[in-house]
């Protein structure tokens, strides 16, 4: 199986998430298969530059910064694809494609606009204005960060991310908190 897995942060960037990714690619590689061959045929796909980072060094292949073109072409040849976050664009090739996608949730980006569950500019949790429907709530919050065309943009790109969430095959919640927070969003959420 062709397997694409999407993370927008990779190494040279350092993180617990760019960790788990080249866990999960590595050992999807190393799962025994009949006859002695591969499972998995395993692509990682960032927008991280290489720097210093020899991707020869990987068992996995990697696509760094491709174009539009090119991620199109990647995600086709792909079987399925696994996208770390709810990336907007690979999550809308993946369904234009007709690739089923599962999406690792690391916070609340498809469900909230700052991605954090934090109503600005008081700090507080928020309740869900975004799933409430309470855009003029979310207005605000974003509104006390973002300049009023960032805010526009913002959130008016939260419907096509949340409406891609909940057509992926699966997503996949790091924590109980999280799966919690997206289960009003996605039937299919599912904790790691």
């Amino acid at each position: 199986m062709k397997l694409l897995i999407y993370f927008h942060f990779f190494a040279p960037s350092i993180g617990g998430v760019e960790n788990a990714v080249q866990s999960l690619a590595g050992g999807l590689l190393a799962l025994p298969a009949p006859q002695g061959s591969r499972e998995f045929d395993v692509t990682v796909v960032t927008q991280t530059a290489r720097g210093e980072v020899d991707d020869a060094a990987y068992p996995f292949r990697v696509l760094r910064q491709p174009s539009l073109i090119r991620l199109w072409q990647a995600i086709r040849e792909a079987d399925a694809i696994h996208i770390a976050g709810p990336a907007l664009l690979p999550m809308a090739l993946s369904f234009l494609a007709g690739r089923p996608v599962v999406i690792e949730h690391h916070g609340y980006q498809a469900i909230c606009p700052n991605g954090l569950l934090v109503h600005q500019p008081d700090g507080s949790i928020c309740p869900g204005h975004f799933q409430a429907k309470h855009y003029r709530e979310c207005w605000r919050c974003q509104r006390s960060e973002l300049s009023p065309l960032r805010t526009f943009i913002s959130l008016l790109l939260m419907f096509p991310r949340r409406w891609l969430s909940r057509k992926a095959a699966a997503n996949l919640a790091i924590s109980h908190h999280v799966t919690r927070a997206f289960v009003g969003s996605s039937p299919q959420t599912q904790r790691q």
